[in-house]
């Protein structure tokens, strides 16, 4: 994991511009706080633009967006057609990766806040060698709700693992609402073609086609770099984004396929010993293995946490070990059988 943060000693010469890339599908709700958070980014030296690419929408998402349009390097797309094998929102970044002047992209979704900070700490860590950025986010319900939660312990164990796959060139994961990379590399490797066709996979199936072709990728947990992101309340929602999740494991490479599986025989075995502890017929040596287990586990987790500033939230990890498990091996299976709703 650490083998992809990026150096504190270097800074670019030469900083590039960028263009901020955004997709909006029937977000009336959020754009208003995330076009607040971009109107406070502070200055950068270098140019900048972001494109805001209405994805479709039949709520008031167009007219809020051509409200700020003109302001703030803001320029809005209005996206009506579509594009033949794309789905999802792939197509709606698509025509803003061809819309954008510049060759440094960088990505957030309309559900998320920017930091002021954050083209800025992009800026410092792009040297001229880096093609790919990942970014931490942070998950809330709601404004005003704590990061305490178990969802954004789980996403820590995510984003560990994202960060120890661009550290050995094996991406296993990646998070669409907080990266960077470079249009030339997009198209060198592609872009879409090949991975249009499901409904997700923007960031970690782009990724896994991308990375023959990365020069350096980093991993920066800085806060000045981080998002938040609002997902709201809705169960059902969240529910349906697990399995469009799980869904895509037929698309990844052996490596993510393998972690997966062994993931998935790991917390069986988990479960099992437990209950064989808890029926009176475990020992010393049982007992030894999953307390040790257990400290290993929290020590990695809050090593990352450390990182992001977020060491807290680390004390989710007890509730965290009997749930977790439960979950991952439940969407595990829901996601095979695929059949959920998305907009």
């Amino acid at each position: 994991m650490r083998r992809s943060l990026p150096s504190k000693a270097q800074i670019p010469a030469d900083p590039e511009p960028m263009s901020v890339i955004i997709a909006a599908k029937n977000e009336a709700h959020n754009l208003p706080a995330l076009l607040t958070s971009l109107a406070q980014l502070e200055p950068i030296d270098e140019d900048f633009e972001i494109i805001i690419v209405n994805d479709h929408s039949t709520d008031e998402s167009l007219d809020i967006l051509r409200n700020w349009e003109g302001q703030f390097g803001i320029r809005v797309i209005d996206f009506q057609d579509k594009i033949e094998d794309y789905v999802g929102k792939k197509a709606a970044i698509q025509k803003g990766i061809e819309a954008a002047k510049h060759d440094i992209l960088v990505f957030t979704d309309a559900d998320c806040q920017v930091p002021p900070g954050w083209l800025r700490e992009i800026s410092r860590v792009m040297l001229p060698d880096l093609d790919y950025i990942l970014g931490y986010t942070t998950i809330y319900r709601s404004a005003g709700d704590a990061d305490l939660s178990l969802n954004n312990f789980e996403r820590s164990i995510y984003y560990a693992l994202g960060a120890a796959g661009i550290g050995w060139k094996k991406p296993i994961t990646s998070v669409a609402c907080n990266m960077v990379y470079r249009k030339s590399l997009f198209e060198m490797s592609g872009g879409f073609e090949g991975i249009s066709h499901i409904p997700s996979g923007d960031d970690d199936l782009l990724l896994i086609k991308m990375m023959p072709h990365i020069r350096k990728a980093i991993y920066n947990p800085s806060p000045a770099m981080q998002v938040d992101c609002f997902e709201g309340k809705d169960l059902k929602k969240r529910y349906n984004k697990n399995i469009r999740r799980a869904s895509k494991f037929k698309h990844h490479p052996p490596h993510v396929k393998a972690l997966s599986a062994f993931t998935f025989i790991y917390f069986a075995v988990f479960y099992a010993a437990l209950i064989r502890l808890f029926a009176g017929a475990g020992d010393i040596l049982l007992l030894s293995m999953i307390m040790s287990k257990f400290l290993l586990e929290l020590h990695l987790s809050q090593s990352h946490l450390a990182m992001v500033k977020k060491t807290h939230i680390g004390i989710l990890y007890f509730p965290q070990i009997f749930v977790f498990p439960l979950q991952f091996i439940f969407y595990a299976i829901r996601g095979t059988l695929g059949k959920y709703q998305w907009k």
